[in-house]
């Protein structure tokens, strides 16, 4: 009988040791999930953000698709605890960039424009609460136009505008830097080709000049949309920023 707390004490202890062990396996299968869908997402949004993606569609279609992919993607990964800017690095820099605190060179001017592109469309998606709807979610998975859930044009779809117009520079507006996911126009009439106002004009001026640096259009290109910019410019009424 004296031996009977012995016995007790020892099925605590290998109790207790099971109980740790489970305990860390545990741990470590979610650790290696959460490492598995990281890399996942790296790998599919490396793929969104290739310079193939980004700069050499056939269809403006299939370059919107794109950019819904690359903001699922983006999302997915900020639900695994990581931030847009941090994701970008991993994809854009290297391949290990995400595990690392060291500092990196800057990027050429085509990766820089984007990263660029992707953070300014990340924002505008959470500006307009697309993330907080689980339909959108699948939307944007399927490459489609999610629903908006803020703001006046709450219930619209999105739209994709150009910062320079296909119009102006035939086939701009399938390049991944010159879109932007937007609200539809506040008024949707007949001044449908009104004049930009100055900060859209100086926007689109630095991206002709971007898209110029990195060799995406040629010089001639360049200075005829520089010199219609200009001249709006000059035009320019009073009081004619947003």
């Amino acid at each position: 009988m004296s031996d009977t707390p012995t016995h007790y004490s020892e099925y605590i202890k290998q109790g207790i040791f099971i109980v740790l062990i489970l305990a860390v396996s545990l741990f470590g299968i979610k650790s290696c999930r959460k490492y598995q869908n990281k890399r996942d997402v790296i790998i599919q949004l490396t793929s969104c953000a290739s310079d193939s993606a980004a700069y050499e569609q056939f269809y403006t279609e299939n370059a919107h698709s794109n950019l819904y992919k690359s903001m699922y993607q983006l999302y997915l990964g900020v639900q695994l605890g990581e931030t847009a800017p941090e994701l970008l690095k991993a994809v854009l820099e290297d391949d290990e960039a995400l595990f690392s605190t060291e500092k990196t060179s800057d990027l050429p001017i085509r990766k820089t424009l984007i990263r660029d592109s992707l953070l300014s469309n990340y924002d505008n998606c959470v500006k307009l609460g697309i993330f907080d709807d689980l339909g959108n979610i699948e939307a944007l998975s399927k490459g489609e136009a999610p629903r908006i859930q803020k703001g006046p044009a709450s219930g619209e779809l999105t739209i994709i505008k150009t910062i320079v117009p296909d119009a102006l520079l035939p086939g701009v507006g399938k390049l991944l830097p010159n879109l932007m996911i937007s609200p539809p126009p506040e008024k949707p009439g007949p001044n449908k080709n009104a004049r930009p106002n100055n900060f859209e004009i100086a926007r689109a001026k630095q991206l002709t000049q971007s898209l110029s640096t990195a060799g995406l259009i040629d010089t001639d290109a360049f200075r005829a949309v520089s010199a219609y910019y200009e001249k709006l410019t000059l035009e320019s009424p009073p009081n004619s920023n947003p």
